[in-house]
Formats: structure tokens, sequence, C-alpha cells
């Protein structure tokens, strides 16, 4: 009794540090703006009919539910899309709470527990998740399924199977597929963190995690073939898997999404750098394995569990890499590092001042990625296309052309050097589904008008490209945020 009071008061502070490190480093993601997608379901959510139907075709309907109450009745302007990033946040800090109470749990010190737990919080793909209003429930499923894994573990490390606890963690695991399908595999850390430490590989426990996932994967790809036939709807493209694109998707893994992921947070600032120290760490953890003795199936399980982590992605027909979809997996890399880091400190005690620095260091770097790349380049923007909206009369005005400038478009003016897939370093109004609900938005708000009737239709709105050769609309109704930006944003 008195080590679970000691571990929870250990929690609680944790929680409280994190909370602090975690908001200081993150204050832009409480300024005024919107991210991509967030612009079109803001405007949507409850002003079109079939807006579920997205989100059913894509395997996702509970997703729609969480998007037409967040969007249609929470929060209806940009500025209160503050909070749910706010509750993204503390949800993401609840979960590193999770990881580090679960690490002191099986014998790892507070200190070096607590590193780890904060250092998820630099990685790239929480860097997103603080940021983007679109993927808040993100941070609350991955709570889910991380106790999920807790459950299942108890469950099948016993002689006998407890069933009550296995068929809880099926009911989180399944649901969360149904609001997004990525976070499905957190439930493997529990069982992925102690069997490395304790170099306890347990096969008759791996078949049964196995048969689980499998349990999970089919039934819910039978749930929502019965919701796609109950609804008369289509299936998106996406949902289908294909074996030649699953393949490839594997080779391109660790041609590339490997490689991001090693680098964790210095992976735009200083790549080169983060690339080598982190390859190193990361092969390290394997040959550390190796001299450990372990089995042929636990080596080659350290290898095949990253793909694991990947597979709701890897089955899809999707080939777009993004960093929000990899969350699992991107915290099995840092645990690989993270260990191997720890071996070297406790093999060499001098080095364990270097630890304090090194994560100092990747706070700091999560700290920029923010500021440049996302939250802060966001609201750059959005201030941008805030104020020229506002200006534009549409006082005898029922047609408006917005030019929208290229996806490089802040890479081929010098404005910043890097950037990388759609979440850092790029305008999300280079995407022609955004600046026009935005538009429409931003009139509506600009009226304070207490229906959601439409002030300026976004049907009214075209939106081209730069490299589109039409040249027969009106200038004069015409915003080309090309030229905007350009003149706005300055080069480094």
């Amino acid at each position: 009794m008195s080590f679970t009071i000691h571990n929870s008061k250990r929690s609680l502070f944790y929680f409280c540090v994190a909370l602090l490190v975690c908001f200081g480093l993150n204050v832009d993601i409480f300024k005024d703006y919107a991210f991509l997608d967030a612009y079109e379901l803001i405007y949507t959510a409850d002003r079109v009919d079939n807006f579920h139907s997205l989100f059913i075709e894509n395997g996702r309907p509970l997703y729609g539910l969480w998007c037409e109450y967040l969007y249609g009745y929470f929060f209806e302007t940009i500025t209160e899309l503050k909070w749910p990033r706010a509750f993204a946040t503390i949800c993401c800090i609840i979960f590193s709470t999770q990881l580090f109470k679960f690490l002191t749990s099986i014998g790892f010190k507070t200190f070096e527990s607590a590193i780890f737990a904060l250092l998820v919080l630099t990685l790239p793909t929480f860097t997103v998740y603080f940021a983007w209003s679109t993927t808040s429930q993100i941070p609350l499923l991955l709570i889910t399924n991380f106790y999920a894994g807790e459950l299942l573990l108890r469950g099948f490390s016993k002689e006998k199977t407890l069933w009550q606890l296995v068929i809880i963690s099926l009911l989180l695991v399944l649901t969360s597929m149904f609001l997004y399908q990525s976070t499905a595999t957190t439930f493997i850390l529990p069982f992925l963190i102690k069997t490395i430490k304790t170099n306890d590989f347990n096969l008759k426990v791996v078949k049964k995690i196995i048969a689980f996932t499998f349990v999970c994967y089919l039934l819910y790809y039978l749930l929502f073939k019965l919701t796609i036939i109950v609804s008369g709807l289509e299936a998106a493209n996406r949902t289908s898997p294909n074996l030649l694109i699953f393949i490839k998707k594997i080779i391109k893994f660790f041609l590339f999404e490997l490689r991001t992921l090693v680098k964790s947070s210095g992976f735009l600032l200083f790549p080169k750098l983060a690339f080598a120290a982190g390859i190193i760490s990361f092969f390290g953890f394997f040959i550390i394995k190796i001299k450990q003795n372990i089995s042929l199936y636990f080596s080659i399980s350290l290898v095949l569990i990253l793909l694991f982590c990947y597979s709701p992605y890897l089955l899809s027909s999707q080939n777009y890499f993004s960093l929000r979809t990899i969350s699992t997996t991107a915290v099995v890399v840092l645990f690989y590092q993270f260990y191997f880091i720890r071996h070297l400190v406790l093999k060499f005690e001098k080095l364990k001042f270097g630890v304090p620095f090194l994560a100092i260091t990747l706070l700091i770097l999560s700290f920029f990625n923010q500021r440049k790349y996302v939250a802060g380049l966001q609201h750059k923007e959005y201030a941008i296309l805030k104020k020229a909206f506002e200006d534009f009369d549409i006082n005898n005005v029922d047609k408006l052309t917005i030019i929208i400038p290229k996806h490089e478009h802040l890479q081929q003016y010098g404005n910043l050097k890097n950037g990388f897939s759609d979440e850092f370093g790029h305008l999300s109004s280079a995407r022609d589904w955004a600046p026009n609900h935005l538009f429409s938005q931003i009139k509506w708000e600009q009226k304070k008008s207490k229906t959601k009737e439409e002030v300026f239709p976004v049907r009214n709105i075209i939106v081209l490209k730069t490299n589109d050769t039409l040249k027969n609309y009106d200038l004069d109704n015409t915003i080309n945020l090309e030229a905007l930006f350009e003149a706005k944003f300055p080069k480094q």
C-alpha cells in the first residue's frame, strides 16, 4: 500500500513537471490559427448534410461524430481551436505519465524513467498532435490503448488467460480503430518494454498477442464492411489492402521512414548530425541485445515489431508518409535509442552528466520545431490571410478567385530551408480546400452572425494553382496568395 501511495505521488509530481515543460515549449499552440483540414472542418461540420459520409468511407465513423461535435457545437471560431489543442496536449502528457509510471513499476529508476517519458513529448509526431486540432483525438487513444496493453499484459502473463481483461482490451482497441486506426498497436508497448527490460521473451504470450491482433483487425474489417453496406456508401480506395503496395511500403519504411524516426526532434534543424547520432544509438541497441545472447526469435521480433506497430498504415492502400500516423513506431525507436544510452551510462558512469544535456537539447529542438515549422508558422500564415480576407469587400461581389501557392512555396522563396510532409514547414493554404473555407469562415466571424447561414458561400469561390493556365478570371475579384506571401514572409 505504501508503495502504491509513493508511486502515485511520484507520478503526480512527474505529471506537473511535464505539464510545465510541455506547455512552455509549445506555447505557440495558444495562438490563433487553424491547420490544414481544420479550416474545412470548422466551416462544414454543421453546414454540410453528408458531413459523415467521408469519415464512414474511410472507416472512421466515430471520428466523424467527434469532428461534428468538436467543430459544430463546442468550438465554432478559429480562436476557439486553441482549446482542443490544449486538450490534446494534456492527453499527451497523461500518456507520457503512463509511460513514466509503467517504467518505474518494472524496475527502471525514477530519473531515467522521467527522461524517457519527457523525450517522448519531444518527438516530431507529438509536436503535430500538440499543434493540430484535427488530431486531438489521437493522444486520447494513445492513453486508452496503452491501458489496454497493460490489461493484456496481465491477462496473458498468467498461467490461465484472464479473459475479462482480454475482452476489455479488445473493445478498447476496436473502438479506437473506428476513430483513428494508426493508434491501435499502442497496446504492444507495455509487453515490448517489459520484455526488453527483463530479457524474458515468452513465445506463448507473443502468439497470444498475434492472435489478439488478428481478431481485432478481422472484427474491425467486418464491422467496417457492414457499416458501408448499411450506409449505402462506397469504401475509400485506401481502405482496401494491396499486396504490391504493402511490399513497397515495407521497403520504403526501412529506407525512408526509419531514417526520419532515428533523427528524433533534430530531423529538420540538424538532419545530418541527428541522423549520425540517431543511427548509432539505434543499431547500438541491437548490438547490446545480441551480446546478451538473446534468442533468434527475440532478435527477429525486435525488428518486426517496428512493422507491427506501423501495420495499420502498411495494410492500407494509402502511400503517403506523415508523422501523425507513426506514433507507436516512433516511441519504440526512441526507446531502443534510450536503452542504448542508458546502457552506456551504466557502463561508463562519467557519461551520466551528458544525459541531461542531451535531453535539454532535444527539448529545445522540439521548441524550435513547433515555433518555426508548425504552430508558429501556421499562426503567421493565418494572421496574413485574416487581414487580407477581412479587408476584401464582398459587397456587390458574387464570385471570388483565390490563387494558392505551391506546396514548396516557403522553400522555393528561401523563407524556410526544410519542410516535411504537409505537417512541418508548409503553408496550409497550399491545399485547395483550405483558403476557400477560411475565407467563408472569416466573413462569417466578421459579421458576428449567431446563425450558421453562409455570408459568402464556399461554392462561389474558385481556387486556382499558380501553374494553372486559366487567364480569364477577374483580377478585381482575385486574391493572389503567392504574391501576398512573397511580400510578407522574409527570406532566411
